[in-house]
C-alpha cells in the first residue's frame, strides 16, 4: 500500500524545519476562537439576521458552529444560513451551514422541535478575508421561540 503524503509533510520530510514551509501552510500557527452567544427573548423572524463573529482581514475562516436551542414547539424544520451582511437571503455567501450528524440532500435541514448543531459547509472553509468581515446567521423559517440560547463558535487563522 503506498502512502500519499500532502504538500507540508512532503516538504518537511524533505528536510524542512516547520516553519512556515509554505506560504500559508498553517504550520505552528495559532487558531483564533470567537465563542458568543445570542439570548433569545423573542421569536426570531426570518428577516432578522444575527451577528455572530468578527474575523479580521488577511485571516482564514477554519469553522463556524451555532449550537441551537429548541427552534419551534412544533415538529418542523428550519435551516440556518451563514452571511457576511445582514440578510434575509436564502442564497448568502457562505450558503446552508450543515446539520451535524445528517448526510446527503437533507443535511441541512434541522428539526425545530430539538435541540441542533449546525456547522460551516465547505464552500467558504479557508477563505481569507479581504476586509475585517462580520459573520451572520439567518434562520429560515422564522422561528417560534421565546427563550433559550444561541450558542457559536467561530474559528479562523
Amino acid at each position: 500500500m503506498a502512502t500519499l503524503k500532502a504538500a507540508n509533510v512532503t516538504k518537511y520530510d524533505a528536510g524542512g524545519s516547520g516553519d512556515n514551509i509554505i506560504a500559508d501552510g498553517y504550520i505552528k500557527t495559532v487558531e483564533k476562537v470567537w465563542i458568543d452567544s445570542y439570548v433569545v427573548a423573542a421569536a426570531i423572524p426570518s428577516t432578522s439576521s444575527i451577528l455572530i463573529g468578527k474575523v479580521p482581514k488577511g485571516k482564514k475562516l477554519t469553522d463556524v458552529i451555532v449550537y441551537l436551542p429548541v427552534l419551534s414547539g412544533v415538529a418542523t424544520t428550519s435551516t440556518v444560513y451563514l452571511d457576511t451582511v445582514a440578510t434575509t437571503s436564502v442564497a448568502p455567501w457562505g450558503g446552508t451551514m450543515q446539520a451535524v450528524g445528517l448526510s446527503g440532500a437533507a443535511s441541512s435541514a434541522i428539526a425545530t422541535a430539538s435541540i441542533g448543531t449546525v456547522r460551516l459547509g465547505a464552500t467558504k472553509a479557508l477563505v481569507e478575508m479581504t476586509v475585517d468581515t462580520d459573520l451572520y446567521i439567518m434562520i429560515d423559517p422564522a422561528t417560534t421561540i421565546t427563550g433559550g440560547t444561541i450558542k457559536t463558535i467561530v474559528k479562523y487563522t
